[in-house]
């Protein structure tokens, strides 16, 4: 199984010598970017620690703009300058916009520390996340949550809740992570969000339809 295209590595260091595939990777950080967190360009560092600085900050973030600003749907960044061993670098904020994919004469993805076209696969995970239950979902992969079975029409309604690890989420089914190791999957589509306010944490019901013993 292919793992969540924002699992890879989301900081990149560049010269201002080396930037004419900076909308390649603001594209690919845009659709690579987990929801609530930020991916970041550092512009006039190097790899290697050496810090180059920018010649003219302001003449470069109007280029940036240019570039940024053909990204289609429009992503959610900004810019600003900072100093660094007596230099100036602009440092580049990405964020996840809540409308992927984005294209830059491509769907670029992040892989490791390269951009790279998304695949197939990749592209319908994307498209998925513009569903909110799916977003929501996503927020809390590999995170504790609350988990509760729902039997729909069954004679008394069933509000036990216990903690699960939410392990996996696809377009098509969950896997959560019981506290005895178990594991189970459920579809998407069986499941209802909500909160759960003494714990603070996501509440996910798993809605049966209630069938009553012969």
């Amino acid at each position: 199984m292919s793992h969540p295209v924002w699992e890879d590595h989301l900081l990149e260091r560049k010269t201002d010598r080396s930037t004419k595939d900076i909308r390649r990777t603001a594209v690919a950080f845009s659709n690579s970017v987990r929801p609530g967190h930020t991916a970041v360009i550092l512009v006039g560092e190097g790899n290697d620690g050496e810090v180059s600085g920018v010649e003219n900050p302001d003449d470069f973030q109007r280029k940036v703009r240019r570039e940024l600003e053909a990204i289609y749907p429009s992503i959610v960044w900004r810019q600003s300058v900072y100093e660094k061993d007596q230099k100036y670098c602009i440092k580049i904020e990405i964020e996840y916009s809540g409308d992927t994919p984005h294209f830059g004469d491509a769907a670029w993805v992040r892989r490791g520390s390269e951009s790279v076209a998304a695949s197939s696969e990749q592209l319908t995970i994307l498209v998925g996340l513009r569903s909110g239950k799916f977003r929501t979902l996503s927020e809390w992969e590999g995170e504790a949550i609350s988990l509760s079975i729902h039997m729909i029409g069954g004679p008394t309604p069933n509000w036990g809740r216990f903690e699960a690890i939410l392990e996996t989420v696809t377009q098509h089914y969950c896997t959560f992570k019981l506290t005895n190791g178990q594991k189970r999957s459920e579809p998407v589509d069986w499941l209802t969000i909500s909160w759960d306010h003494e714990q603070n944490r996501l509440r996910v019901f798993v809605d049966y339809k209630y069938s009553a013993m012969s």
